[in-house]
């Protein structure tokens, strides 16, 4: 039993979209609207993607990979911060939030292909030579 659960802990650490995925199913077997299944799925996935993120940089980099994907999500959220204060007389945090989170999940993705990518090269050029 403990094996299967670490199993699929493992899977879904290592490929979050199959947990944006099996969400988009499940919503959609229930009705809901489009718009609202890819929002909810996205924040579902975000911190799946902060955990296969920083596994896979450091993998492949080492130590140390995990203070620049903690500094670029508070450089994110400091940005749309400031963004939303210079933009809005009250500052609405749910919405920032909202942002923020949103944010840090394109991020994320864009790096996890970005990543699975470098590292598959790497591991090409490591067994050619």
């Amino acid at each position: 039993m403990k094996m299967l659960i670490s199993f699929i802990v493992g899977v879904i650490v290592l490929f979050p979209f199959l947990t944006m995925i099996s969400f988009l199913i499940i919503m959609r077997k229930r009705g809901k609207s489009p718009a609202s299944m890819m929002r909810k799925s996205a924040d579902w996935t975000t911190p799946f993607l902060f955990i296969s993120v920083y596994i896979i940089s450091l993998t492949i980099f080492g130590e140390g990979s995990g203070f620049a994907i903690s500094g670029v999500s508070i450089l994110t959220a400091l940005y749309f911060a400031t963004k939303e204060r210079m933009k809005e007389k009250e500052f609405q945090i749910v919405r920032f939030l909202h942002k923020t989170w949103r944010a840090c999940f394109l991020l994320l993705s864009f790096s996890y292909i970005l990543l699975l990518v470098v590292g598959i090269s790497l591991k090409i050029m490591e067994y050619l030579k």
